[in-house]
């Protein structure tokens, strides 16, 4: 039995998680979907940058002029955010289906006086939900790479570098970004 609480309990707190964070429209502590075509990005003691889906900038609601390169890596960088929402949201919806099945596999289970097949059943559901949760550390990265080129091309982002190697490589070893 303490086999099958110690694979249930990361599910049911993926649940949990999930619940509370369908409705939230932060992606990452520091970065924010505004609308369907927009972004904020948070810096410390900052007014918000704001990235819009055609790449452009804005800080402070102010326009901020970029090159086309710029403006290219703008809006891969968008397209990187509101594609970590939805896997995430998507990584949360499979928390929740998973722990539902745990928990049926549980008391199927220890109804049926099967108990020997329940962590099986948990573990391969978990595995599902582990390669779910590595799509939005590919996110991340993915974000990061875009934020790289920006700092060193568009001086006036250098303060929205908010994604640090840190941050992906505890999502990569199973922290939180």
């Amino acid at each position: 039995m303490s086999m099958i609480r110690k694979a249930s309990l990361p599910l049911l707190l993926a649940a949990v998680v999930a619940a509370c964070s369908s409705e939230n429209r932060s992606v990452l502590p520091r970065i924010s979907l505004v609308d369907d075509t927009h972004i904020a990005v948070h810096a410390r003691g900052l007014a918000d940058a704001v990235v819009a889906a055609d790449g452009t900038l804005a800080i402070d609601g102010r326009a901020v002029a970029v090159t086309a390169p710029q403006q290219e890596s703008l809006k891969r960088y968008y397209a990187g955010v509101t594609a970590l929402h939805r896997d995430a949201v998507a990584t949360g919806k499979a928390g929740m289906r998973t722990a539902g099945k745990a928990i049926g596999s549980v008391v199927s289970g220890l109804v049926n006086g099967d108990t020997d097949k329940i962590g099986d059943k948990v573990e391969a559901e978990a595995a599902k939900v582990e390669a779910a949760a590595m799509t939005v550390c590919r996110d991340v990265s993915a974000i990061q790479a875009e934020q790289i080129f920006l700092t060193g091309q568009l001086e006036a982002f250098r303060p929205y570098a908010v994604i640090d190697a840190r941050s992906v490589a505890d999502c990569e070893h199973g922290g939180h970004a």
